[in-house]
């Protein structure tokens, strides 16, 4: 632990024995004592907590304080907790509190504290594109095969890759805000893998770790694009008024900071915040804007982290906001062009469009088309680890209530139970 701090502290079997029987560690041990605890707790421990009031009085100031200040405490107190599956940090509830906290901090207090720093000869430019390539090729894996498939080792790698880096960043030089924007990036993935498996309590950590770090590295738009995920998250699980609010603070704290297509991301998601709160003209206003924005895009100048929302996934969102104003036909134009246009590799999301098509042909009264394409969808989602796509299917067959006594419904119920529970034995069995 001393270690990674640059301190040498001799601590061996024999100082060990001196402590248990009464002898008190001096200097900095006992701060990394209690540090070593909260790591492996996931939360933080203080000298106090373990009895070590009395070195309250020798600061704990060591080289990587001095340059990275909290927020690399906070990430390893955070990874621990997680990797340990201590269920006060894994299974913890979103609070509401926390996503106003980050919009006020960050519309507020737009740049970080910038430090000069002594050391960060550990940090190059391979580190940060290690970290650029690693979140992309994670990003692959969490579209074509859900959130589940891959967040543990997402997880390991930032414990074992990342986070040892992180304690020797240097915010007050190009490299080091770059090495911090790449890590946002990836805590912003971690925080997506959990959200898609129904973690959201973890996710919301992940998110507002994500947002410190892009705004140590004075990263408006990568910091837009977490408020974005946060907006995303908050309308799912409801806040249709907080999700609108995030999204605004994305646009308002991006804004003159962005490309284009990040723009048009921020409206897309005030967008269907509005259509969830059946705001049928704010969305379309917004949705204006997120298409005027797109129009302008040069893909090109967007990051690795961005490539991904394109025609089609534009689509996808005018699609969803359709479907939410109860425009089933308009939704169902949109998802047709959003399935023309979008690639093979994003699986989930042609899961999430596909299951929105054949609500859209049942709306129509057309059964027989809904549940054909519903039945497509079932057999790609039951190999996908994604709690989300799961609730979508499940919302499609509320849908169908009211032809609960249609031979072709219960036979396309039975199914979709059969094989959504058989998947997730056959995943239980093989995590």
């Amino acid at each position: 632990m001393a270690a990674t701090h640059g301190a040498d502290i001799r601590c061996d079997h024999v100082s060990v024995k001196r402590w248990l029987d009464g002898m008190h560690p001096r200097g900095l041990t006992p701060h990394f004592i209690a540090e070593a605890l909260g790591r492996k707790l996931g939360e933080r421990v203080s000298v106090r907590d373990i009895g070590m009031m009395y070195a309250e009085a020798t600061p704990f100031v060591v080289p990587s304080q001095q340059q990275a200040g909290g927020f690399a405490d906070d990430v390893t107190v955070l990874i621990s907790g997680d990797l340990s599956s201590n269920p006060r940090v894994v299974e913890s509830e979103v609070s509401p509190n926390t996503w106003n906290d980050s919009m006020v901090t960050w519309l507020v207090t737009p740049e970080g504290s910038v430090r000069s720093c002594a050391e960060g000869r550990l940090i190059t430019a391979g580190c940060v594109e290690a970290v650029r390539e690693t979140t992309a090729l994670f990003a692959k894996l969490d579209y074509r095969f859900g959130g589940g498939h891959a967040r543990s080792t997402v997880v390991q790698y930032i414990a074992m890759e990342i986070e040892p880096l992180l304690k020797h960043v240097r915010p007050d030089t190009t490299l080091g805000r770059q090495f911090l924007s790449e890590t946002a990036a990836m805590l912003r993935l971690a925080a997506w893998m959990a959200y898609d498996t129904g973690l959201h309590g973890l996710a919301q950590q992940y998110m507002t770790k994500a947002l410190t770090l892009a705004r140590e590295a004075g990263d408006r738009m990568l910091g837009g694009r977490i408020l974005a995920g946060m907006s995303h998250q908050a309308n799912y699980l409801g806040h249709y008024g907080m999700a609108a609010n995030l999204a605004r603070s994305a646009r308002m704290g991006a804004e003159g900071a962005s490309t284009p297509t990040a723009m048009a991301l921020f409206n897309a998601m005030e967008a269907r915040a509005l259509a969830s709160q059946g705001d049928e003209s704010g969305c379309s206003r917004a949705l204006g804007e997120a298409e005027r924005w797109f129009e302008r895009r040069n893909p090109e100048d967007d990051p690795v982290w961005l490539k991904y929302f394109d025609e089609a996934e534009l689509a996808a969102e005018f699609a969803h906001c359709f479907r939410d104003l109860g425009h089933h036909h308009q939704a169902r134009d949109r998802v047709l062009e959003s399935v023309e246009l979008s690639e093979t590799l994003y699986v989930r999301s042609l899961s999430f469009v596909r299951t929105i098509l054949a609500t859209s042909h049942v709306a129509a009264g057309d059964l027989e088309q809904g549940i054909a394409i519903a039945r497509e969808v079932v057999a790609t989602v039951a190999d996908l680890r994604s709690t989300r796509t799961r609730r979508y299917v499940r919302e499609f067959m509320n849908k169908l209530a009211r032809y609960q006594d249609d031979p072709l419904v219960r036979d396309f119920k039975t199914f979709a139970e059969t094989r959504l529970v058989q998947a997730r034995c056959e995943t239980l069995v093989t995590s």
